[in-house]
């Protein structure tokens, strides 16, 4: 694959260069003229990551790459739309009054881009509880609410189970990667790869669950539990004792991904947050189905994210709005 450095329009630089409006006018524009050179639907702006408070330095770096989006491709010339990317670690969600001053900040806007591409960090990519926070579901979802009730265009990176929730808020676009390390967003992705380590374990992605099971649990299940499956068309490659092709594991995530999207998203916010809620019931519901039967779950497979999101999306529904 590819790295970074490949690319003729990067170039390595320290945080206190990107205080220069005029530097990062010039990285806007290398990258997107880069990516007009390419068959895109849309073109996504680079920035930097927020890494632990909206009231610091990168917080201003981040809203002058926000400000300046537009107004370089605008001079470039192109009519795709163009979407500004706002990247910010786990850690900057937790205050509640520096977000909603952030939120305030982008969303008036004098020349705005057609959307936002955004991100949510983890410090690394298998530490998802720092996502399945409370906190962090409720900020998320906000962010989606508010800045699709300013007219904009949100697509979420690294979404995966969180995206039906976040469609639910008026996300348009919920992300999930091809591998499990696409899963959720971290720097740590884009450090040098460690040699060696073993194949990860095969999952299924139960949309009753909310969650995935491994190949074993679901196998061990699937008799006394039925509900489990999906019954939709990629549960084909998981028939009894035979584990799926690799590349069938992903087909079968987004399929499920997208059932939970249309079941979840609609015009009405509050009408949508009445489907999460009743989808976190029935998880529990079949949690406790499986808890009866004795089989312990993987770690990953319990029912850990129903708590989280069902805190997430009350402290959600305090925005005055709703």
């Amino acid at each position: 694959m590819t790295s970074l450095e490949d690319y003729p329009y990067f170039t390595a630089c320290r945080r206190s260069q990107l205080e220069s409006s005029t530097q990062i006018a010039e990285r806007l524009k290398r990258v997107m003229e880069f990516q007009a050179s390419l068959p895109l639907s849309g073109i996504i702006a680079p920035n930097i990551v927020v890494s632990r408070s909206f009231d610091s330095v990168e917080a201003v770096v981040a809203k002058n790459f926000i400000r300046q989006t537009r107004v370089i491709w605008d001079a470039i010339g192109d009519a795709r739309p163009v979407y500004a990317t706002l990247a910010l670690s786990h850690q900057t969600l937790l205050d509640r009054a520096e977000l909603e001053s952030f939120l305030n900040d982008i969303t008036l806007l004098d020349n705005p881009p057609n959307g936002f591409y955004l991100l949510i960090a983890a410090s690394s990519s298998e530490a998802r509880t720092e996502i399945f926070n409370a906190d962090v579901v409720a900020a998320w979802m906000a962010f989606n609410y508010s800045l699709k009730l300013s007219g904009y265009t949100v697509i979420n990176g690294y979404a995966d189970r969180l995206a039906p929730f976040l469609g639910a808020a008026g996300g348009d676009v919920g992300c999930a990667g091809w591998f499990n390390t696409l899963r959720t967003f971290s720097l740590e992705r884009f450090a040098p790869a460690a040699t060696g380590g073993r194949l990860p374990v095969q999952r299924y992605l139960s949309a009753r669950l909310l969650n995935r099971l491994t190949f074993i649990e679901l196998n061990a299940l699937r008799n006394m539990l039925p509900n489990l499956l999906n019954s939709l068309p990629h549960d084909a490659d998981y028939p009894p004792d035979e584990e799926p092709p690799r590349n069938r594991e992903v087909l079968q995530s987004w399929e499920t991904l997208v059932q939970l999207g249309q079941r979840f998203a609609g015009e009405d916010v509050a009408a949508n947050l009445q489907h999460c809620e009743g989808s976190l019931n029935a998880a529990e519901e079949l949690y406790a189905q499986i808890a009866a039967t004795g089989y312990p779950l993987d770690a990953k497979s319990n029912s850990d994210h129903i708590a989280a999101l069902r805190e997430g999306i009350e402290l959600f529904k305090e925005i005055p709005e709703l």
